[in-house]
């Protein structure tokens, strides 16, 4: 319920216009899809995953839009081996990396490079993303809708012991995450 619908149908048109054009891209497009689908609907029964195995779903989410982006979308992932293991809630990161593509690399003729990043320290886990976007884009006041439900969500299962941070910068945003280091049992 958290996937943005744009995704979807930005995803189905790109299938549908590769049917014709690179028949190979739409089938493996059409797989990713699947594939990313079929887990998401997997994590609604679950209340926390290993961060490690939250960066490979938000990693398949790109791995579509990379499809539909090419060359113009990459990828950088750097998790210390202690935040891996962190448990986190299911499609924490979605809205960050939608966002990443919708707000910033697909307004960058050139595209950019989606920076995701974990460290555990102490009590704390910390996950933070950052994308490029258009100097030149219009700013707004506040954040959008995916970032405050972010916060919200944050902020009811963790309490005053999470935080979500958003920094604008001219031509970056990052948004780093704060919440208690749990680890499986």
């Amino acid at each position: 319920a958290q996937i943005d619908p744009h995704f979807l149908f930005n995803s189905l048109n790109s299938i549908s216009a590769l049917t014709s054009a690179d028949p190979v891209a739409a089938r493996r497009m059409c797989i990713l899809l699947a594939d990313f689908l079929r887990s998401t609907i997997k994590l609604g029964a679950t209340s926390r995953i290993p961060l490690g195995e939250e960066m490979d779903l938000a990693e398949r989410f790109l791995a579509i839009e990379r499809v539909r982006l090419g060359p113009r979308l990459s990828v950088t992932r750097e998790a210390d081996v202690a935040s891996a293991a962190c448990l986190v809630p299911p499609l924490l990161l979605q809205p960050l990396v939608e966002n990443a593509v919708l707000h910033g690399i697909g307004h960058l003729l050139e595209g950019g490079n989606i920076r995701m990043a974990a460290t555990c320290g102490g009590a704390f886990l910390t996950i933070s993303l950052e994308n490029p976007c258009d100097p030149a884009r219009p700013r707004r006041s506040g954040t959008g809708v995916g970032l405050d439900l972010l916060k919200r969500r944050v902020a009811t299962q963790f309490g005053g012991e999470g935080a979500v941070y958003v920094e604008e910068l001219a031509d970056s945003f990052r948004v780093e995450v704060r919440i208690p280091a749990v680890t499986a049992a």
